[in-house]
Formats: structure tokens, C-alpha cells, sequence
């Protein structure tokens, strides 16, 4: 089977990994990635490595609805080799969405069975052309992967009929490895990974932090456009000197930085026009067999289940609690770590890469 995947994402090279599994199972697939793409606060150029398998292309815009590719590379790979499955891996109402599905119409070659990609969680009314676009795509595709529960929900209520599937956004569970040996002296290291953004709620675990008092310090790895503020809000707080700004983090090294921490927080807060819609570093920490502590945010409790400490969102104190609880009872933590550890399995590449490959069966059979 021949498939043609376009993912923005792409250019990190670990999550290429599902594709290469697929590749390594017998598919046939061509991905199309942008040259760069801005991840997790900093822009990331394509290095393509020994994927021989992937084309670059150069993008227009970068906001993840209204960009588009460059389509010479698209469109040659629809006319000369015409793929069996165009999976789509963007939003449905985006104009990249609606550029693929133009190249497809114009190639007029096979007609591949379309895929499309789903993260939303909040059910939008898009204003035009959007909305326009979200409808002519889901009236072309023949099934709909998402990465959380509730976007599948809202693509049902919207009126999809075709296939639609919940597929977890996949973790290299044996490069993330648990830490050897007991944890360093000193004090207790609690770690934030991503974009420093008022969304992502790097200010409530600044405040958490600062009423947890001494003993724990806070490890802050990403950038972005809050940095200045956050930086002014633990020195103002009391607790600049235990908290830690990394800046980004290359994800080539992720895996030492959460053999480094004791807890991980993702305190997402949600917005009007914004929910956490899956948190792939949670997945990466339980599988290091670090405990994570997790916002009630969208669909981090989908994706952590018992495996941490789910907090509500803005409530300092239940932060620190939780914290503190993770700090004092040696089982709770031991626990938590285990249970990460399995339920990361089935974020797995291996696990991911099966579901794929049967939803490219079920479309193009």
C-alpha cells in the first residue's frame, strides 16, 4: 500500500519514528515535512537524517490554519507514484487541509482515500472560509484520526460519518528510560517542560513552588513569549533562587532532562479558545518513571488516567498539596512511577505505528 503523509511536525526527527515503523512493516510511505516549523518556542530546521523517505517543502505562514506548502513537492509525489491512502495530518478546517485536497482533485490520478487529523477539543463555529474548508474536507475524507476523545466527539456531532479513531500521539518509551539508581541529594526537583505561554500555566507552578518552601526548586526547560514576565513573577514571589530557567530544550535531549527531575508538572490552564489536547511530555515522563503532576485541563486525564496526580487547574494550594504529597509518602511516588511506566506502553510507537496501519486498511479496503 502506498501512502502519502504531510505532517508539520515532521521535522522533529523522534516523531518520524511512527512512520518509520510503518515503513518497516511494509507501507509505502512519502512524507512531506516543512523545511522548519516553530516547536515548542523555537523554530526547528528539517534534518532528514538516514529518512530517506522525506521530502522537504518550504511553507507559507506558520500558524497551524493558515499556512500552506510549498505544492510542487506534493504534487509531484500524487502524479508520479499516486498513492492509495493521502493522509492529511492537519486540521480538517485548515488552509493546508485545503490545499492537499485541491492537489488530490487536480492530480486526478488514483484519487486517494483521504485521511484527516484532529486535535480540537473545543467544538469552534470557524469563521469563514474555515468553516467552509472544515466542511468540504470532512465531506471528502473517509476517516478522521484524533489524538484525544472530545475532537472525535465534536467531528460526530458535526456530522461525520466515515471512520473515525482515537490515536494517542506516540513516545519513544525506550528512549525514555527510568532513571538507575536512587535520586541525588539535595533538594526535590520538580520539572516543567514546553512553551512558556500564559496557556500553559508556568505561573501557577511559580506560585506552588513558592509556598512549598524550601526543599523544592522548580526546573523550568522551554521558551517563549512569557519568559520576561515569569522570570519578574519568581523573583517577586520569594522563590526566584529555586527557580531554574533552561531555556529550550533540544529534544534530542529530553531524556536526560527527566532523568534529572523527581516530578514533572503540567499545570495547562484552559481558555476560551484553547484546551490541553493531549500532553505528550506527560506520556515521555511516566515512561522515565517520573510521577506527574497533571492539570484537569482537556484531555490530560485521558492520557494519564491513575498513573498521576490530577490537580484542578488554577488552584495553587491543591498544587502544592499535591507536590508535597508526592514528596512525603514514598508509596504514593513509587506508584505512580510504576503505573506511568505501563500505561506509557500504550503510547508506544509500536502501539501507535498497529493503529495506523489498520485505519489505512479499513479506508483504503
Amino acid at each position: 500500500m502506498r501512502v502519502l503523509r504531510v505532517y508539520h511536525s515532521a521535522v522533529v526527527g523522534p516523531w518520524r519514528e511512527r512512520d518509520r515503523r510503518l515503513r518497516s512493516a511494509g507501507y509505502d510511505l512519502t512524507l512531506v515535512s516543512p523545511r522548519r516549523w516553530n516547536e515548542g518556542g523555537a523554530v526547528v530546521p528539517l534534518d532528514a537524517g538516514t529518512d530517506d523517505f522525506v521530502t522537504a517543502a518550504r511553507t507559507l505562514g506558520h500558524h497551524p490554519y493558515a499556512f500552506v506548502y510549498d505544492p510542487r513537492p506534493i504534487w509531484r509525489a500524487l502524479r508520479d507514484t499516486p498513492p492509495d491512502v493521502l493522509d492529511v495530518h492537519e486540521e480538517p478546517a485548515s488552509l493546508a487541509a485545503l490545499e492537499l485536497l485541491l492537489l488530490r482533485r487536480l492530480a486526478r490520478r488514483g484519487r486517494p482515500e483521504v485521511l484527516l487529523y484532529g486535535a480540537q477539543n473545543i467544538e469552534k463555529r470557524f469563521p469563514p472560509p474555515f468553516r467552509w474548508i472544515e466542511r468540504v474536507a470532512l465531506g471528502t475524507a473517509a476517516g478522521v484520526y484524533c489524538c484525544n476523545a472530545e475532537a472525535a466527539a465534536i467531528f460526530r456531532r458535526k456530522g461525520f460519518r466515515g471512520l473515525v479513531r482515537v490515536i494517542g500521539l506516540g513516545v519513544d518509551v525506550e528512549r525514555f528510560a527510568q532513571r538507575v539508581g536512587p535520586r541525588a541529594a539535595g533538594p526535590v526537583r520538580v520539572g516543567y517542560v514546553g512553551r512558556l505561554e500564559h496557556r500553559k500555566g508556568v505561573h501557577i507552578a511559580i506560585r506552588a513552588i513558592a509556598e512549598a518552601g524550601d526543599g523544592v526548586e522548580l526546573h523550568v526547560h522551554g521558551s517563549g513569549p512569557d519568559e520576561a514576565g515569569l522570570r519578574r513573577l519568581a523573583a517577586d514571589s520569594g522563590a526566584g533562587e529555586r527557580v531554574h530557567f533552561h531555556g529550550y530544550c533540544d529534544h534530542r535531549l529530553l531524556p536526560d532532562v527527566y532523568r534529572s527531575l523527581d516530578i514533572l508538572v503540567v499545570p495547562s490552564q484552559t481558555t476560551a479558545a484553547w484546551v490541553e489536547q493531549f500532553g505528550r511530555v506527560a506520556v515521555e515522563a511516566m515512561a522515565s518513571g517520573v510521577p506527574v503532576v497533571v492539570a484537569d485541563s482537556g484531555a490530560l486525564r485521558e492520557v494519564v488516567g491513575d498513573a498521576g496526580v490530577v490537580v484542578p487547574e488554577a488552584d495553587v494550594e491543591a498544587w502544592v498539596g499535591a507536590i508535597r504529597s508526592l514528596v512525603e509518602d514514598e508509596d504514593l511516588a513509587r506508584r505512580c512511577a510504576t503505573t506511568g511506566i505501563e500505561r506509557a506502553r500504550a503510547f508506544s510507537w509500536q502501539a501507535v505505528a498497529a493503529e495506523h496501519a489498520e485505519l489505512y486498511e479499513a479506508v483504503a479496503g
